[in-house]
């Protein structure tokens, strides 16, 4: 029997599908068990692992595993499909039936190139599993920044992928993510998919432009008419609540990765250390991203604007450079302004009283409904300090015109 070999290509390449779980658990029997494994395969994958998360700040590039077809579009035996319970496999393949449940894929009797395949979807599976492991002993905001730039780069290589296997693809993440899709015909062959609303609305809560809203969208019957790009688009979302969920990691975890740690904490401070006070010439608002901008809008407009909002403004100013005096002189215009109390709430923010604050991440400006734009970043002060480098780079242009 060659267990999961229709899946082992997609295991390589995407090694967050859920049903991946099915194949490890026959490997090991918890995670313990593989970070105390010596074997080769294990050891490579702990320093590979190692490396994808360095990646995520150095952005260094990871390369793909070897390119194969969807081996069940190409086979006759199709003794597995008897296997299926939803009877996906019985006139050719039927994603919208499909749940993923694996049983028919374990059931694989095919025998070519499996072993090559099951080593490649092996490390792969193990590279994934030992940066989630690392990524869930440091601070949130360094996993959510891993989940922006992976889901991200699992978006570009779907987008690139060969006709011959994209709609596969799509269809196996439809499955994985329980992403309702209606299809006449073969699943996604006219390049448009019907997504059912509820599926819809999990993810354009966190895209933010106009054309996402539910009133711009064709809706018929409960589905929402989506392109390709589009709904590519739409899994990238549903990838990056995945790849941002914590592990549950306990101290022998942390104590067999703790060599590793040493290795990416170093890297991470400096991050850290980077984004939260960036030093350029002077401070340019235009660069602030939307969000700021609209906050320091409605509070010079007299808006109530809400503790989380005014958390969020004053943590970036301070974390852009500004001295709390220049915060309190910008928070003047406000028509509420009382100067004691603005001193008070910046100067213990900025770490009067022993902690100092970072701005939050674009996912909990989302959680508070203080984001107001897609703006393809995971940080306000990432969105900052990369407009403010275009604007170094453009000066030479513009002293000279």
């Amino acid at each position: 029997m060659a267990a999961y070999l229709p899946l082992l290509p997609f295991f390589a390449k995407y090694p967050f599908i859920r049903v991946a779980s099915h194949f490890l658990d026959e490997e090991f029997e918890n995670i313990i068990d593989f970070l105390k494994s010596e074997g080769a395969v294990e050891k490579e994958a702990k320093i590979e692992g190692e490396k994808l998360v360095l990646s995520i700040f150095k952005k260094t590039h990871i390369d793909s595993p070897s390119e194969y077809g969807f081996l069940c579009s190409v086979c006759d035996e199709k003794e597995c499909k008897k296997f299926c319970e939803k009877n996906a496999f019985e006139d050719g393949i039927n994603w919208n039936l499909c749940d993923l449940c694996g049983k028919c894929f374990k059931n694989c009797t095919r025998t070519e190139d499996y072993a090559e395949l099951r080593f490649q979807a092996k490390k792969s599976l193990l590279i994934y599993l030992f940066s989630r492991i690392i990524i869930s002993c440091l601070d949130d905001w360094v996993r959510r920044k891993y989940a922006f730039v992976l889901a991200r780069r699992y978006r570009n290589l779907i987008r690139n992928e060969d006709e011959s296997r994209i709609n596969h693809i799509l269809g196996i993440l439809s499955a994985d993510f329980d992403i309702k899709i209606k299809s006449n015909g073969s699943f996604g062959d006219s390049d448009t998919y019907h997504v059912h609303i509820s599926s819809y609305l999990k993810a354009p809560s966190k895209l933010k432009s106009e054309k996402w809203r539910l009133v711009n969208r064709k809706l018929l019957n409960g589905y929402i008419e989506l392109t390709r790009d589009e709904f590519i688009r739409l899994i990238e979302e549903y990838i990056k609540d995945r790849l941002g969920e914590r592990l549950n990691v306990d101290d022998e975890i942390k104590d067999l990765v703790k060599p590793y740690l040493k290795n990416i904490e170093p890297v991470v401070f400096e991050e850290k250390k980077k984004a939260g006070k960036i030093k350029f010439e002077r401070t340019e608002v235009s660069c602030f991203p939307p969000c700021m901008i609209k906050i320091l809008e409605d509070l010079k407009s007299g808006v109530n604007v809400p503790h989380t909002a005014r958390f969020a403004i004053t943590s970036f100013l301070l974390n852009v450079g500004l001295d709390v005096e220049e915060i309190i002189s910008m928070f003047s215009t406000a028509p509420d302004f009382d100067e004691e109390k603005t001193r008070y709430q910046v100067e213990h923010i900025a770490g009067a009283k022993g902690t100092e604050y970072d701005c939050p991440a674009c996912d909990t400006m989302r959680t508070y409904h203080n984001c107001i734009k897609d703006c393809k970043t995971y940080h306000p002060v990432s969105y900052y300090e990369d407009c403010m480098r275009r604007e170094q780079r453009m000066k030479p242009y513009k002293s000279s015109g």
